[in-house]
């Protein structure tokens, strides 16, 4: 029986990424997916502000980079040889000349527009270094994170379905469906599979909404019933004919055509299918586009498989059950607009990853890893309620028209509102309580930030430690980590009159620690300064305590 560190269940985005963060600590760790290669079938088309700066960290921006220069060459493609589509137009930095925040998306089908975005706001401005690498579709992001991981020496195992879990060394009575009863914090888990048992200290579920793990142990998932069933493909049209390009709402839902050649997103309130696990077929896909558009659309056939989901909306009512954790999808499902579920599984990811490996390495702070359900439960109650409006919005009666006209009509076009929804969609205001009484930038992502030697925070990142910015004049916090430097990576970085304060920056980008005084000035030792220097070192001391753990 072989025994990992951790075995990740689920080889999505989610669960690769989280093994590339335990195996950059040194974790064994072990990914079980029962697909026997990547899915090609298309889902989420692109990836957010804040998941493109957590590839960014890890130095996987420019193959993200790569991505999107090629998405974009096939939206140009679609829009035809004239003026350039405004979407390459707004994305392409290579054609603008300099990076600004990517004005991207759509709310209930009513789409971002550039020119009510204000790119002088200091919040978006913080937050444009990854804004070149955000169009990257979920199959290419899983060929992306899968080299990663074969990179850092992680072992996925494909074609393996995982049955169940349990204690280890204990069949419960009546197999696993009890094995709930047999999950302690001192005990190995044993993972039941179709290629034998395994075994692990910890075991983290990233198997999607309908994966097995979840229900086995009994954790609750409530939520919200489904309103209507989508569908999306890439398709071969006979002749799209009348098919308007971009949101469209129709009496019937709402559907989607482009940005690339085929792609159709289409969803119907109304009837459901019986077997919504029977794959999508041909004829039920060109009905429902049918029914929805009111066009007479005839496909030819489809590229790759369609998809079929729903608003469903729930969340596990705990992250954790003994040494079994989940992440991603078994967590929490939701309608898919915005492509909300990819990037929410993502900082799932980043902030359990270091968190569990220095658990299971000996050295986390007591408490820790508590500290991933109670930062990422609201996160994603927040993502639920945002799907579940734009679904409200896009009923197709003739209150709700006028609802989506005061919305995006009027409220959008105020100054400074459709900065906020774009800066809400990009997971760029998330913030944790990181510390007690903290005030900004303690507790945010620390965004784009810039160094005086030209580089940023992001290049030393890489490995996965902690980072900490020091631009006291004399380096003065050398000495308050340097015992630590195998979990935090020093950076001297003399401030000058107009640089922000020094930091200390979690594995995730979330800044836990900012020194409130002037840097650039304070370079005297005063009996003042030096109390105050005394105060902010025992503030920089009880973060790292907190936060890094044990020397």
């Amino acid at each position: 029986m072989r025994r990992s560190d951790v075995i990740v269940v689920g080889a999505g985005p989610t669960g690769l990424f989280l093994a590339g963060e335990l195996a950059l600590q040194g974790v064994r760790v072990l990914v079980l997916e029962r697909l026997r290669e990547s899915d090609p079938t298309i889902k989420a088309g692109s990836i957010n502000v804040a998941s493109a700066e957590i590839l960014d960290r890890r130095g996987l921006l420019p193959v993200a980079e790569g991505v999107q220069r090629r998405l974009l060459a096939s939206v140009g493609a679609f829009a035809g040889h004239g003026p350039r589509n405004a979407l390459v137009n707004q994305l392409d930095p290579d054609a603008r000349g300099a990076r600004r925040f990517p004005v991207a998306g759509h709310f209930a089908g009513m789409l971002f527009r550039d020119e009510l975005v204000d790119q002088g706001d200091p919040v978006l401005a913080a937050h444009t270094a990854a804004s070149g690498g955000v169009l990257v579709p979920q199959y290419d992001l899983e060929l992306l994170l899968g080299e990663h991981c074969a990179r850092l020496g992680v072992e996925v195992r494909r074609g393996v379905e995982v049955r169940g879990v349990r204690g280890a060394g204990v069949r419960g009575e009546g197999g696993t469906r009890h094995a709930e009863a047999d999950l302690t914090d001192d005990a190995d888990v044993v993972v039941e599979t179709s290629a034998g048992e395994m075994t692990a200290g910890w075991v983290v579920a990233a198997d999607g909404g309908r994966g097995a793990i979840r229900g086995q142990l009994g954790i609750g998932f409530t939520g919200t019933d489904p309103q209507l069933v989508g569908y999306q493909a890439v398709a071969d049209f006979d002749d799209p004919g009348e098919l308007s390009r971009g949101w469209t709402w129709t009496p019937r839902g709402i559907y989607a055509y482009g940005p690339i050649p085929g792609r159709i997103l289409v969803a119907r309130f109304g009837p459901r299918p019986r077997d919504r696990d029977a794959p999508v077929t041909l004829d039920e896909l060109q009905t429902v586009i049918r029914d929805v558009t009111g066009v007479d659309v005839t496909l030819k056939g489809l590229r790759g498989r369609a998809t079929r989901w729903s608003d469903n909306a729930r969340q596990a009512q705990s992250y954790r059950h003994g040494r079994v954790l989940l992440a991603g999808d078994a967590a929490h499902v939701h309608a898919p607009f915005s492509g909300q579920g990819l990037n929410l599984g993502l900082g799932d990811a980043v902030n359990l990853g270091w968190k569990l490996a220095a658990t299971v390495r000996g050295h986390a702070p007591a408490g820790l890893l508590d500290t991933y359900e109670s930062e990422r439960h609201p996160i994603a109650a927040w993502v639920l309620d945002w799907t579940r409006a734009q679904v409200a919005l896009i009923r197709g009666d003739e209150h709700t028209a006028r609802l989506r006209e005061v919305v995006g009509g009027e409220l959008f076009t105020v100054p400074g509102v459709m900065n906020r929804v774009v800066a809400l969609t990009s997971g760029i205001t998330q913030r944790y309580d990181v510390a007690d009484g903290a005030t900004a930038p303690v507790g945010s992502i620390a965004g784009d930030v810039a160094l005086s030697s030209g580089g940023r925070l992001a290049d030393h990142a890489h490995d996965g430690r902690f980072v900490l910015v020091d631009r006291s004049p004399d380096g003065r916090f050398a000495e308050a980590v340097r015992p630590m430097e195998h979990r935090i990576g020093y950076v001297a970085d003399p401030a000058s009159a107009t640089s922000p304060p020094s930091l200390l920056v979690r594995p995730d980008g979330v800044i836990v620690w900012a020194d409130s005084r002037d840097t650039a000035t304070s370079d005297t030792a005063t009996p003042d300064t030096a109390t105050s220097d005394g105060g902010v070192l025992k503030e920089l001391d009880a973060a790292i305590q907190r936060w890094v753990g044990t020397r």
